[in-house]
């Protein structure tokens, strides 16, 4: 029998004091609080009560099984606290690691489309101001043929004054040479109109080129950016994975120590109950003795008399 001045083991709780994150996953630091209750006071009885039966047997055994109950239900309330706590944590990692990475290409894509808008903007000015210069060419040569005309026909208005015989061989001359000018504006200008429409035909194929080239650089950045939300994705669910294996190993822990304390405690119990058992057994033949021996000594004394 175990002796009632023996102080009980103090009860471990789990209680996760701290969470830090490790490269092997996250860890706790676990606290150990003392006992929930004092020892039970054993009454100490005299060697002439009577012995403990069945019935103290069987109530001192339930008792332990409450005990032993009340520790299991108070460590899986202490476990199931500190998963909820992990659970916590890991979720507000993983909610602020999608936003950073949602912010971040949010703003390569606005990056990109500005840096898009100011490419058209300033092909766009160009072309304005080539277009401008070259009809602003047009005109200076307008007014050069016009300023030659007035000229030639000043020249030709003084000759014919000269000289009437001349007249009208300068006026062919004169007339044919204007033809020939005419004929050399017209294709000058035929020339400029063909490289204007060249040039403008030239810059739009550019100008559709660079914005394949830009779509193509967008979707390629958006192909990058859902790369990247993929990846995100599965390290999340492989860390859920990985979690859920160590909660289910933690689960196995606990319910193969639950096993076996409940297996030493049972043999504790039987242990216990044999020794009872035996006692009160041992008790019975000594009390039995007693009682035979008395009834002797009762007879002893009355055969004596008759003896004598």
């Amino acid at each position: 029998m175990s002796n009632p001045a023996t102080p009980r083991t103090p009860l471990r709780t789990l209680h996760p004091e701290d969470v830090r994150k490790t490269p092997g996953g996250l860890s706790l630091d676990i606290v150990l609080t003392p006992a929930l209750r004092p020892a039970p006071r054993s009454v100490c009885k005299s060697s002439t009560s009577s012995p403990i039966t069945s019935a103290d047997i069987s109530e001192k055994l339930s008792n332990a099984a409450t005990r032993r109950e009340e520790v299991l239900q108070l460590r899986k309330e202490n476990i199931d606290q500190k998963l909820a706590m992990v659970q916590n944590k890991k979720d507000e990692i993983v909610n602020k690691k999608a936003t950073r990475t949602k912010e971040e290409l949010d703003a390569k894509l606005k990056d990109s489309e500005d840096n898009k808008n100011l490419i058209l903007k300033k092909t766009k000015d160009d072309v304005k101001a080539h277009l401008a210069m070259v009809e602003l060419k047009m005109k200076d040569l307008e007014l050069l043929t016009e300023a030659e005309k007035i000229a030639r026909k000043i020249a030709l208005d003084e000759d014919t004054m000269k000289a009437d015989e001349k007249r009208s061989e300068q006026l062919e001359k004169r007339i044919k040479d204007i033809q020939e000018h005419v004929d050399y504006v017209k294709s000058v200008s035929a020339t400029q109109e063909m490289k204007k429409k060249l040039y403008l035909a030239g810059l739009e194929k550019s100008m559709e080129e660079a914005g394949k080239r830009k779509e193509e650089a967008v979707a390629k950045v958006v192909e990058v950016a859902k790369e990247e939300e993929a990846k995100v994705e599965e390290a999340k669910l492989r860390r859920e994975k990985e979690e859920k294996a160590i909660q289910d190993k933690m689960k196995a822990a606990l319910i193969e120590k639950s096993g076996k304390v409940e297996e030493n405690q049972a043999n504790k119990d039987e242990m216990f109950k044999s020794k009872m058992e035996e006692r009160n057994r041992r008790a019975e033949l000594v009390r039995q003795n007693k009682l035979r021996l008395e009834q002797e000594g009762v007879d002893g004394t009355n055969l004596g008399p008759e003896s004598a």
